[in-house]
């Protein structure tokens, strides 16, 4: 088994962004809130809340635009971009090898995505059942009738803002039914993977925030941190860095790792894939590295390349 994040690595929609211009048409106000999400999670590390944990925080939005199962599952069909050649990476990968998907994306999303490019292995992602919610009339307009002010904050102003919000018990209760995988449970995961099948070297590809602890567990597992157009976060606790256009590259770099192990780091320099560049995190420059992967990350997702 290898291990990998999907929005990112796979897919180049960041989900979330792409509900809040179809629902809300404000993009705007879905960076805020992830900007929040890496203040609590990195800045303050506020006790019980994880990086991902942007998709909870979005749900009470949602519902109070009347947002279904249905309606998840067709935006994200409708929605979904992947990564240049992701299909025939993922297909060479597993002929012999199982994908183990964990994702902060919402299931449907995650289920109805990867099965357009054939992912036969496990999925894992964050749990919310939108038929079942009841937002109270009141709470519902409040709720749309924020949206704007939120998009408009910046800052500490913004912060106070959405802290006042999730305090309230109405819009906790709502938070609180989402069943989430944000950075601590990506870890748990690919640990009780490790543990009930014996595996002594996880071989994890990631490149948000969301991604770190799962590489921190790994590089304590003893195995390999793969940032695939990683950002800040991701980049600072890589092992390797992968700036490259074509998902080819990372099946390239898991493959090696699979079979090779540790002893991959001394082939890594021999990895020939056009655009492509590949970095042992400790010998490089991480300023260098991430200038290009920020650039990259920019080519290839837009707007969503430049979230946490």
């Amino acid at each position: 088994m290898f291990f990998t994040d999907w929005e990112g690595p796979w897919i180049l929609t960041d989900f979330a962004l792409e509900l809040c211009m179809a629902v809300f048409n404000n993009a705007r106000f879905f960076s805020n809130l992830s900007e929040y999400d890496d203040y609590l999670a990195y800045e303050v590390r506020r006790e019980g809340y994880e990086a991902g944990y942007t998709l909870k925080l979005l749900t009470p939005f949602l519902a109070a635009a009347g947002v279904k199962n249905r309606d998840v599952e067709r935006i994200a069909e409708l929605s979904a971009k992947f990564v240049p050649d992701a299909e025939k990476a993922m297909a060479t990968l597993q002929e012999r090898w199982t994908p183990v998907v964990i994702s902060t994306s919402y299931t449907q999303y995650l289920r109805r995505t990867a099965s357009m490019i054939g992912v036969r292995g496990e999925l894992h992602g964050t749990e919310v059942d939108f038929d079942s919610i009841a937002v109270p009339e009141g709470l519902r307009e409040e709720l749309l009738s924020i949206i704007d002010v939120i998009a408009s904050l910046s800052g500490e102003e913004l912060f106070r803002k959405l802290d006042e919000l999730f305090s309230r018990s109405e819009v906790r209760k709502i938070v609180e039914s989402v069943k989430a995988v944000g950075a601590g449970e990506k870890a748990k995961i690919m640990r009780g993977y490790c543990e009930s099948k014996g595996i002594d070297f996880p071989v994890v590809v990631g490149d948000s925030i969301s991604d770190y602890k799962m590489f921190e567990a790994a590089r304590g597992l003893g195995g390999v941190a793969i940032a695939f157009n990683g950002n800040e976060y991701a980049l600072k606790h890589a092992d390797v860095a992968i700036i490259s256009p074509t998902a080819m590259s990372e099946a390239k770099v898991i493959e090696l790792f699979m079979e090779r192990k540790e002893r991959a780091f001394e082939v890594l320099s021999a990895v020939s894939i056009p655009e492509t560049e590949i970095y042992i995190m400790e010998n490089s420059d991480f300023g260098e590295v991430l200038e290009k992967s920020k650039r990259m990350r920019v080519r290839l997702r837009g707007l969503a390349g430049e979230l946490g």
